[in-house]
Order: C-alpha cells, then structure tokens, then sequence
C-alpha cells in the first residue's frame, strides 16, 4: 500500500478546453469531487483528463485555490481565508463568472461558496438594471407595466432608481 507522502507525488495531466495541459499532484486535484470519483471508480483511466468546459486561463486559477488548499492544514483556517480574500480581490466579473461555472462543474464546493459570495457582493447594491445588463437579461416589462410593478411595490424599490 503507498503511502500518504506516495499519494501527494502521484501527478495526473488534466487538459483544458483550449488544448493547455497541466501536470498536477493528484491530492491537488483531489480537492476537485469530480475528478476524486472518476479516478476512484475509475471512469477515466486516460493519461489526460479532458475539461471541456474550462478554458486554460480558468482552469490555472481553479489549480491555485487548489494547491493552496491542499497544501494547508485545518489548523491554518485564519490563513486560508486571508488567502480566499487577496485571490478573489481584483478578479473582474468575467473572470468570476467563469470561476463559478468552473467550480461548480468540478464540484469545488469551498471555491463554488466564495466566488458565488463575491458575485453576489459584487451586485448587492447595483440597480436592477446593471444587474440586467451584467447577466444579459432582457426587460420584457413594457414601461407601463415596469410602472405598475414598481407602484405595487415600492419597498423593493427605495434606494434605487
């Protein structure tokens, strides 16, 4: 039986939807659930794992939380969330998106909570309109009916225009 410090050398390649490949010890891509189950049932005995869905510029950033992580212990909490805030610090909206989308596909739940929190920071005080225009959503309220709504419910409305 190998042991842990066996474990943590192993490495597997995990390749990106642009075609970038990246060596990585195996307990960092265990942080990963996806990854975790395919390798323990083996659903993947291919020397490369394909992600389709994450772009390599993506897929880095999802492999610095990872190491990190990894790398740390439970007793360096304080560490870990002084970490978790600097990463996420000056990313754009775009970048998060994709994040988002990537630890979620990857079944990152630690990565998935902190970036769905910074989004939802990120828009908490925008007008509703931004928020539209950020998410692509189209109004299909008519101005009398975006009036109306807005006479019945005043209350969501105070403090935005």
């Amino acid at each position: 039986m190998a042991s842990s410090t066996e474990n943590n050398n192993e490495k597997l390649t995990l390749k990106s939807s642009d075609g970038e490949e990246f060596l990585v010890e195996k307990h960092v891509a265990f942080q990963s659930t996806l990854i975790q189950t395919m390798l323990d049932s083996d659903c993947s005995s291919a020397d490369v794992i394909p992600l389709p869905k994450i772009d390599a510029r993506t897929l880095a950033l999802v492999l610095n939380y990872c190491k990190k992580h990894a790398d740390a212990s439970s007793s360096k909490q304080e560490e870990l969330n002084s970490f978790d805030s600097e990463f996420l610090k000056d990313m754009d909206i775009g970048d998060l998106f994709n994040l988002v989308l990537a630890a979620n596909f990857l079944e990152i739940k630690g990565l998935l909570d902190i970036v769905a929190q910074k989004i939802a920071d990120t828009i908490k005080d925008m007008p509703h309109q931004e928020v539209r225009k950020l998410f692509n959503v189209e109004n299909d309220y008519t101005p009398e009916e975006e009036a109306a709504v807005r006479e019945e419910n005043k209350w969501a409305f105070e403090g935005f225009p």
